[in-house]
């Protein structure tokens, strides 16, 4: 009797533990509401309408922090306009130098300024007049200046530097 008893308890226990774990999957499971983007059908021509309002526009780190100044390798900014590209101001970086600056503040040719570049994204208004319709298209931006050593090659036991002068 006790035997039909625990058989009884084992077959109750394991119901028990059968029900708790469909009943957290079915828990843990969203159903879809109207308006979820899982109901959405994926853009067949690879198209979508993007709102090109910024949000949180003021969390960049604004140019006036004089990084350009205080570098060892200092650059200027210019802006470039382009009404047919979203945005349509890009701040792009020059190097003002060829060498570095060194602590005294005078230029050292023996080392190399060069730009440091960033690909973006940006979108690009087909050319259908004032249409609404943008691609996207990337563009390589620099965005700064370093400091580097130069590269130097050696041509047939001569430095490629000392053929030059």
């Amino acid at each position: 009797m006790t035997f039909l008893r625990d058989m009884a308890m084992v077959k109750s226990l394991l119901l028990l533990t059968l029900g708790l774990t469909l009943l957290g999957e079915v828990a843990g499971r969203k159903s879809p509401k109207a308006g979820d983007p899982a109901l959405c059908p994926p853009p067949e021509d690879h198209t979508v309408r993007v709102d090109i309002r910024i949000l949180r526009q003021n969390q960049g780190v604004p140019l006036s922090h004089g990084f350009q100044n205080r570098s060892s390798t200092p650059w200027d900014y210019n802006v470039t306009r382009d009404p047919h590209r979203y945005p349509s101001e890009i701040a792009e970086a020059r190097c003002r130098h060829t060498g570095c600056i060194n602590a005294e503040g005078k230029e050292d040719s023996s080392m190399n300024s060069v730009p440091i570049q960033q690909e973006f994204l940006v979108l690009r208004r087909e050319s259908q007049g004032c249409s609404r319709s943008f691609r996207l298209e990337k563009v390589r931006v620099t965005v700064g200046c370093t400091c580097v050593t130069p590269i130097v090659r050696y041509v047939r036991g001569l430095r490629a530097a000392d053929q030059l002068s």
